[in-house]
């Protein structure tokens, strides 16, 4: 499978008579098609009460992605729109700017929670998604009928963290055109295999980072396109080519401690009482201690999952 994740080079070499050899940036429009802001909200299975959000605020997402040459920059909050509409509010209206949305969407037959990026909808447009979003097919049928692109993410990972069964498989295969296949804080192995079974369907593949963290824009999309409505039917047109890094074990350890540190910092700033302070501070010392093993227990897993997956692959 070494094939699959071939990169797209961001220098190409040439060769002119005239100027001699030089190194020329690659055409396209690119954007990171997946990140998170301070507005995404996770909760932390064994800390009851506290809530994890990623680091930067929906304007460092926008800042970052444009110093690392992004023409173009979304925010893929979970399941809110609300980094978006901030961005917009402190910075006024961005051109190069698409709204976006990490939907978690659930299959009916059996509560598995899978996710989705919506992009260039309206606020009114997410409530009738959030209110659909129990069932991935009336979901995406939603969607289809409003004409919005919208991605398959991460196809390995499931809420319930487990495999898929083979009939979902087929059912994402038949329900989604486009599919991430790169995607930066996800391991070679789940890259590949959503690469090798997007492709043999003649799906779209995109890229995105995922970033939590400061990492926007390591990992993206090259299109075309010098306007929003532009790109998107590119896109969707499947002129994409997926860029970037994919995650590893290293970076995982770095992100899950950048965010736990700054969701207990944000924490303590919130508290007042003397009590909920020290019991933030030994929560955050006992995961400093923790987290490392708890990140090589979590790509161990998803070693045993990816071989499921293998095993799950449509004949």
């Amino acid at each position: 499978m070494d094939e699959l994740l071939s990169p797209v080079l961001e220098y190409v070499w040439r060769q002119s008579a005239e100027a001699g050899p030089e190194w020329s940036r690659a055409a396209g429009a690119r954007i990171d098609l997946h990140c998170h802001s301070t507005y995404s909200r996770e909760a932390v299975r064994w800390l009851p009460g506290l809530v994890c959000r990623p680091v930067c605020e929906p304007e460092q997402v926008y800042d970052l992605a444009k110093a690392r040459g992004m023409d173009f920059v979304t925010i893929t909050d979970h399941d809110t729109l609300d980094g978006c509409l901030a961005l917009i509010e402190r910075r006024g209206p961005l051109p190069d700017f698409i709204f976006g949305e990490e939907v978690s969407a659930r299959f009916p037959e059996d509560g598995t929670v899978v996710h989705v990026n919506v992009y260039d909808h309206e606020l009114e447009q997410h409530r009738q998604i959030q209110s659909l979003r129990g069932n991935i097919h009336e979901l995406v049928a939603y969607l289809r009928q409003i004409g919005k692109l919208y991605v398959l993410n991460h196809m390995t990972w499931t809420a319930q963290h487990r495999v898929l069964a083979g009939w979902q498989i087929d059912t994402l295969l038949e329900l989604f055109d486009v599919f991430e296949g790169l995607n930066g804080t996800r391991g070679y192995g789940h890259n590949a295999w959503v690469c090798q079974v997007a492709r043999e369907h003649g799906k779209v593949l995109v890229a995105g980072s995922d970033s939590h963290t400061h990492r926007v824009g390591t990992t993206y999309t090259l299109t075309a396109g010098t306007t929003r409505s532009a790109l998107l039917a590119n896109l969707r047109a499947g002129r994409a080519a997926c860029c970037g890094a994919f995650g590893t074990p290293e970076k995982l350890r770095e992100d899950v401690w950048a965010v736990f540190h700054r969701s207990i910092e944000r924490r303590l700033t919130e508290e007042s009482s003397r009590w909920h302070r020290l019991l933030c501070r030994a929560a955050e010392r006992i995961g400093q201690a923790l987290y490392p093993l708890a990140c090589l227990g979590y790509h161990k897993y998803q070693d045993v999952l990816i071989r499921g997956f293998v095993r799950a692959l449509p004949v």
